[in-house]
């Protein structure tokens, strides 16, 4: 069950896969907030109230806040879901920008209580409000729209560099990524975005996805007759490159570095990588909303068979709609019991030629999608994942036959979640060995860790 500390954060559940508690939700799957203007119908009245108790409810329930947004009058909601994240992703460097003052050491120095009334909130959103058609001021993060305790982390593993590489990775928007289906192509899929009246934004290639369009704004794709036929899925490119990395650690590990950084040039293409057995089975443990099952399945020509599996029936039944959309017919979604994973797993133990465990994690690599996450995440929480990580990635393991491959992924940086995690499983588990790993991002993508090991033959 879910311990009561564990609800109020954002992301995974304790045990769970589905990407909700812990932050590692596959958010950057779901369609952008649009950026619609103020208008005579969403009075400020109505704004201020729809912020206030929506503030207010981050701190006193354990309300997720896509969930608190959805409950919201349309009109409200879209204008929040612009003001909202910016405030909780760049707390004090927008509170400068816009002539805010906030105390020293706030608001990392408050209680859950006095965050609810934490005064310069409603002013930042009030001036963002009335600032909305003529353009808010373009903001840069400083260390202080972090919690120190965090930054403290932060430099201690990886020095004062990387500390303002991640500050000021993190406390910028996202970007809009799209993985473009396999044989739709991405210069098919760019040209067809931008014969589309609706989509005003600029569309360029990825520089290191192969198959990985980037827009530089949001734009309604999900509305576009291509996305209906299964042309692409919004998808981080981040997240594009663990599921290729699952396949082909060989070469997409070549790009893995030592500390999180921005992600450089790769030429890779699909053309030029070595062809798998159409018999392949590829075991997607934790599979969320299922991202990279259906990357890992368009990857594969649709040719062998990728099981995703999860807790959440709703979420494994998205999936099978979305497959079914883009006409991937070897995908299977196979439901589990939280803490009951061995008994399913000793029915297949030994068959899979690849194991993919994208764990449930802290979510450091997704901050600026999930901001909420460093306000409200625990220590307790941090203390526990690294258990939780362990305890899936040894279950899991087992699925893997002899000769075969594992790869642990986590949308975290901190040492405990990823390189202590890889040290201790191959303590305990010498019938394994490592090989390719690393971290990616983040910048321009979402900040990932991933690691591949075989499994001895004899």
């Amino acid at each position: 069950m879910r311990s009561q500390k564990a609800s109020k954060i954002r992301g995974k559940s304790t045990e769970r896969y589905s990407r909700k508690e812990f932050g590692t939700r596959d958010q950057y799957e779901e369609e952008a907030v649009p950026q619609f203007k103020p208008n005579s119908k969403a009075k400020r009245e109505a704004i201020v109230q729809g912020f206030s108790k929506l503030w207010e409810s981050l701190w006193t329930s354990s309300v997720h806040l896509d969930s608190a947004l959805s409950k919201l009058p349309p009109q409200t909601k879209s204008i929040l879901a612009q003001l909202l994240p910016s405030i909780l992703m760049r707390p004090v460097s927008q509170a400068e920008a816009l002539g805010v003052g906030v105390p020293s050491g706030e608001p990392w120095s408050l209680n859950p209580q006095n965050l609810g009334q934490w005064r310069p909130a409603p002013l930042m959103m009030e001036r963002m409000y009335e600032l909305m058609t003529q353009g808010n001021p373009s903001v840069d993060p400083v260390r202080g729209d972090f919690p120190e305790e965090m930054l403290k982390e932060w430099e201690s593993s990886w020095g004062i560099d990387c500390v303002r590489h991640l500050v000021d990775t993190l406390g910028r928007p996202a970007p809009l990524s799209l993985r473009a289906n396999r044989e739709f192509g991405v210069e098919a899929l760019i040209q067809g975005l931008k014969s589309d009246a609706q989509i005003a934004v600029r569309i360029e290639p990825s520089s290191f996805a192969p198959l990985g369009v980037r827009l530089s704004g949001y734009a309604p794709v999900l509305k576009s007759e291509l996305y209906q036929k299964g042309a692409f899925e919004i998808q981080d490119e981040g997240s594009q490159w663990m599921a290729l990395f699952a396949l082909w650690p060989e070469r997409f590990g070549s790009v893995l570095s030592e500390k999180p950084m921005s992600v450089g040039v790769s030429q890779l293409r699909f053309d030029s990588l070595p062809r798998f057995k159409s018999s392949l089975t590829v075991v997607d443990a934790c599979a969320g909303a299922g991202g990279k099952s259906l990357a890992i399945a368009d990857a594969l020509g649709g040719k062998g068979k990728v099981f995703a599996y999860d807790i959440s029936v709703k979420k494994l039944q998205a999936l099978k709609r979305r497959a079914s959309k883009t006409q991937l017919r070897n995908i299977h979604v196979a439901p589990v019991t939280e803490g009951a994973e061995e008994a399913h797993v000793e029915k297949f133990k030994d068959t899979a030629d690849i194991v993919l465990v994208d764990a449930p994690c802290s979510g450091w690599g997704v901050l600026r999608r999930n901001p909420d996450i460093k306000w409200r995440q625990s220590k307790e929480v941090l203390e526990r994942m690294p258990q939780v990580q362990a305890r899936l990635l040894s279950v899991y393991s087992r699925l893997v036959a002899p000769g075969g491959r594992l790869v642990f992924g986590v949308c975290t940086f901190r040492l405990a979640e990823t390189r202590d995690i890889v040290r201790d499983f191959l303590v305990k588990h010498p019938e394994f060995t490592a090989q390719e790993g690393g971290f990616f991002g983040p910048g321009p993508c979402d900040g990932f860790f991933m690691q591949s090991f075989t499994r001895n033959s004899g």
